[in-house]
Order: structure tokens, then C-alpha cells, then sequence
């Protein structure tokens, strides 16, 4: 399975780790896995095999491209906590390769309700502001997929990934 560079941005986003532990995972150097992430550097194929099983490890599933959908990932039980769906919205901004400031900047939702909600730490939810993210997301051709009875939630590309180039070289 070719992994791309997006992939492993969602899967470390929809965990909630930063670099450096994800690095830890595999005795690597922080900035290494930031350059994977980036697309700058092809990972060879152990170590690309090494990072997925890591994720897997950590509860996470990659999806492959279909004719129906581009690539993406999810959790891979349901069940995850997930209040207001931040960890997907991370994920799906870093699907993207965005930060903050881009979102707020290109599609006016405010950065401090994307921080609240990302964190977990919203009180009240404008739904208003959430449509206007969920919309943000489909024009971006990123799908926040549900939770079934059989996995969790996650995202994934709508058409193949436009912003990266594969990560892995190798196969499954």
C-alpha cells in the first residue's frame, strides 16, 4: 500500500501527537519525520512499513485510494472520544497541509473557535461557524468519513491527494 505524505499528517493530527513523540516511536530524529510529512524526503519502504505499523500500534487504519475516493485514514475501532468531532477536524487540516491562519484567512472561520474546537475546549458551538468549516473541507475535497459499527471516524480525499506526492516507495 503507498502511503502518501498526507496520510501520515492526518494520522499523527487525528491522534494528537506531535513530531517528536511519532519520531519516538521509531528512534528517529523529530526532524525526519517532519521532512516525511512534507513530502521532501521517499521513505524506503521499511521504514515507511515501520511508521504505518506504528500508527496501526496506536489505533489507527490507512485507507487506500478507490475508485470512489482518494486516500485517508481513520480510527480503526469505533468508539473514540471525540467531542465535536475536533480530532477529525484536525486531521483534516492537516490532511490539507494548513494551518490556522490559512483557514481563517481563506474561508473566514475564526482562529481561536478552531483552537476550542480542535482542543476539545469549546464550551458552546456555533453551528453557523462549523457549517462554514464543513464546507471549507468538501471545497478543499477533504470528507470528514463517520463512524460505523465497524471502524471509527476519519478523513479522507474525495479525488487522489493534489497536495502530496507519496511518502512510501514500497509495498504491504
Amino acid at each position: 500500500m503507498e502511503i502518501l505524505a498526507s496520510q501520515f499528517r492526518a494520522a499523527r493530527a487525528l491522534l494528537g501527537k506531535d513530531q517528536e513523540v511519532v519520531a519516538a516511536w521509531l528512534g528517529l530524529d523529530r526532524r525526519e519525520v517532519s521532512r516525511w510529512e512534507a513530502a521532501k524526503y521517499k521513505l524506503f519502504s521499511s521504514d515507511a512499513e515501520d511508521l504505518q505499523k506504528a500508527f496501526e500500534k496506536n489505533g489507527i487504519e490507512f485507507l487506500s485510494a478507490t475508485g470512489a475516493h482518494g486516500a485517508g485514514v481513520r480510527w480503526r475501532k469505533p468508539g473514540q472520544k471525540d467531542r465535536f468531532r475536533g480530532a477529525q477536524f484536525r486531521a483534516a487540516r492537516a490532511m490539507a497541509n494548513l494551518a490556522m491562519r490559512d483557514l481563517e484567512a481563506m474561508f473566514n472561520v475564526n482562529r481561536n473557535f478552531i483552537t476550542r474546537l480542535e482542543t476539545g475546549l469549546i464550551g458552546g458551538l456555533n453551528l453557523e461557524t462549523l457549517k462554514r468549516l464543513e464546507q471549507a473541507f468538501t471545497r478543499l475535497n477533504i470528507e470528514l468519513t463517520p463512524e460505523s459499527e465497524s471502524w471509527g471516524a476519519g478523513v479522507r480525499w474525495t479525488v487522489p491527494d493534489p497536495f502530496s506526492q507519496p511518502a512510501t516507495s514500497g509495498h504491504q
